[in-house]
């Protein structure tokens, strides 16, 4: 049964400034917010809509006065608010014009957002993605596995059918999914949903710990694939690591580390391309010389390495992360907020499994 809006509610018209914040002394802001009084008998009250990306709100409040004060607020972070307003038949206007607002502060950069593209075939050379949550308050994260959309972008062999696993550091798989519309709706609601309806995708909440999300083609296919990561909850803990294993080949077949650093202020950052360390823990064909090269969000490279102590060893070494073996690669770099993609070839145009790393440095 179709229900159309009432032209009374659809006349909403709201008026957002932001009237003031306020600072608390734990460092939480909040923002108050105000709009026009709708005239209408049966009005029941009013719906205010935020989130931290624009017209993908994933929280609202309910209050039948035309303010609305929202608290804890992360600094540094912008907010977007549009409000809405319902009768006593439960009847929803559509949403007012957006307004935003940054929360006054500056926070260092973290990691809100991981992905990496690689080959994906079976057994030990499915790609796994491992990453490491810390802090005492669980984390709300967003996990996706895309595959035939690549093809979109003029990805080659796209995988046609991607399943995605979590799995906790004893190996318990904790979460799965296969279509992403079987499980994986919440996505919709951050804007997160995947175009194709063979991707994968969930959201879930995790304690403090080490997890790894893999990804491997339903019945046992091969193709290249997508594994993602999004911090949906940058308040509460950080992802201090990232990992991508996977079979690096070449062309289309490299394996591609992104990452996106949000904040307002600098990180700094180590990046690793491990391949012959691998054979220690029973991997086979592991690759044997890895090379690392590191873009900007405007494909301008920006830093390279082949052995990792051919540049900055120094600064590696202290860093207590340095590779195992000479032939791996690593950067330290120092990064604005923003997006970064990592690519993994192996040296001479050899091939194998390699295992990317992202850590964030900050004490």
């Amino acid at each position: 049964m179709a229900f159309s809006l009432p032209s009374h509610m659809a006349r909403l018209s709201l008026f957002l400034p932001i009237l003031g914040f306020a600072v608390g002394a734990n460092g939480a802001s909040s923002v108050t917010l105000a709009w026009k009084t709708n005239s209408e008998p049966d009005l029941a009250g009013y719906r205010l809509y935020f989130g931290r990306a624009s017209h993908a709100y994933h929280q609202f409040v309910e209050t039948s006065a035309t303010t609305a004060t929202i608290s804890n607020l992360i600094e540094g972070t912008t907010y977007f608010f549009a409000a809405t307003a319902y009768d006593t038949a439960g009847v929803e206007s559509g949403f007012s014009t957006e307004v935003s607002y940054t929360v006054p502060g500056e926070v260092t950069a973290f990691l809100a957002n991981v992905s990496s593209r690689a080959f994906v075939q079976t057994a030990d050379l499915a790609m796994i993605g491992g990453f490491i949550i810390t802090g005492d308050a669980p984390k709300k994260v967003a996990l996706r596995a895309i595959g035939p959309s690549l093809a979109n972008v003029g990805v080659s062999q796209a995988l046609l059918d991607p399943n995605l696993e979590v799995v906790d550091s004893s190996g318990i798989v904790i979460g799965s999914n296969d279509d992403w519309r079987d499980g994986g709706g919440d996505l919709i609601s951050y804007g997160l949903d995947p175009t194709d309806d063979r991707e994968s995708g969930l959201i879930t909440i995790l304690p403090g710990g080490a997890y790894s999300a893999v990804v491997r083609g339903k019945d046992g296919t091969a193709g290249v694939a997508l594994v993602e990561l999004y911090d949906l909850d940058p308040g509460s803990g950080r992802v201090a690591n990232i990992s991508t294993r996977a079979r690096a080949e070449v062309d289309d077949g490299a394996l591609i580390g992104g990452f996106i650093l949000g904040g307002t202020a600098p990180s700094s950052v180590l990046i690793r391309a491990l391949g012959p360390s691998l054979a220690a823990a029973g991997i086979s064909e592991p690759l044997l010389d890895p090379t690392l090269e590191l873009y900007d969000v405007n494909g301008s490279l920006i830093f390279t390495n082949d052995n990792w102590r051919s540049d900055q060893e120094s600064q590696i070494i202290d860093t207590a992360l340095s590779p195992s073996d000479d032939r791996e690669a690593a950067i330290v770099a120092t990064l604005l907020p923003g997006a970064y993609s990592a690519v993994i070839r192996g040296a001479n145009d050899a091939t194998g499994v390699a295992l990317f790393e992202v850590y964030d440095l900050i004490p």
